[in-house]
């Protein structure tokens, strides 16, 4: 009866830091860095390659619209016109391109400057406009 006793104390204890430990891993595990920064120039350990972006040549009117547009001006986010409603546009299309390029460039009430196409050239920009237009 004494060492059952010894026994299961010695077992609890056991128990006792195999739960300590794993929820000292766990906590370590979540507070652990989830990157580093590496300095140009410096040694970093890894090879680090540069992301560029290239483009072939201008994106058309739908593409454009398609990554950057679609998300608002399908649903009428936040007041945008719709894509082929007449009804919600009113008389924007009176103001002409040039205006409505520029609304899209400096950005309009909801939408933000470059209506949320950061890389899109003014062109781009135009010819997505245009798309919205020509689907009224």
């Amino acid at each position: 009866m004494k060492y059952s006793k010894f026994i299961l104390i010695i077992c609890a204890g056991v128990v006792l830091s195999l739960g300590a430990s794993e929820a000292k891993k766990a906590i370590e595990k979540r507070i652990a860095p989830v990157g580093s920064v590496c300095v140009q120039g410096q040694d970093c350990g890894t090879a680090v390659t540069e992301a560029v972006v290239s483009t072939s040549g201008s994106r058309g009117g739908e593409e454009v619209y398609t990554n950057a547009c679609a998300t608002c001006h399908n649903i009428g986010l936040a007041g945008a016109p719709k894509f082929a409603d007449a009804s919600s546009w009113g008389a924007r299309p009176d103001k002409g391109i040039e205006a409505l390029t520029a609304s899209v460039k400096n950005g309009l009430n909801g939408m933000p400057a470059m209506g949320m196409c950061m890389d899109c050239s003014d062109d781009e920009l135009s010819s997505a406009v245009q798309h919205m237009l020509d689907s009224i």
